[in-house]
């Protein structure tokens, strides 16, 4: 992990919930950008574990989409980990499960996060990351999870 981190952008939580949930959303902008900012932390901003656990609870809570959040903040935590270098410890067959776990505050977000982000290895080349390919890599780790938690957003529409 390098000290200087690396973030996605409202476009590309735009971008990811697109992505998950097949379909163009409308978003509350305000809510949409406090939500993404959940990434960064007050002073250095360089405690990347300590950070994803405050982007996925707190992009929970914010719900800023009008549709697809839960399959957005899963996405997009495990893509800001992914470009920031951690190996993920999860896959289609525990993701769920870990998710719930984490919507339900059967787990905190830390701990959370800690079960799931390696730090032994590094999982980048060292250069400033392909964002895009990052969520790509994601998308491609937990298609069924994704799929699931999509069905949830078309039998609540």
């Amino acid at each position: 992990m390098s000290p200087s981190l690396n973030y996605l952008t409202v476009q590309d939580i735009l971008w990811i919930n697109l992505q998950v949930t097949k379909k163009v959303h409308h978003f509350n902008f305000a809510r949409l950008e406090e939500a993404t900012f959940y990434q960064y932390a007050y002073g250095e901003s360089n405690s990347l574990l300590p950070q994803a656990a405050r982007f996925i609870t707190g992009f929970l809570k914010m719900h800023p989409l009008d549709a697809g959040n839960e399959a957005t903040a899963l996405v997009a935590v495990l893509s800001f980990l992914k470009i920031n270098g951690v190996c993920l410890k999860i896959n289609d067959s525990n993701a769920r499960s870990w998710f719930d776990r984490v919507v339900d505050r059967q787990i905190r977000g830390l701990e959370a996060i800690e079960e799931i982000a390696s730090v032994e290895g590094h999982c980048g080349d060292g250069h400033a990351p392909d964002v895009r390919a990052g969520i790509g890599e994601v998308l491609a780790l937990i298609p069924n999870t994704i799929t699931g938690l999509g069905s949830q957003l078309q039998a609540a529409s």
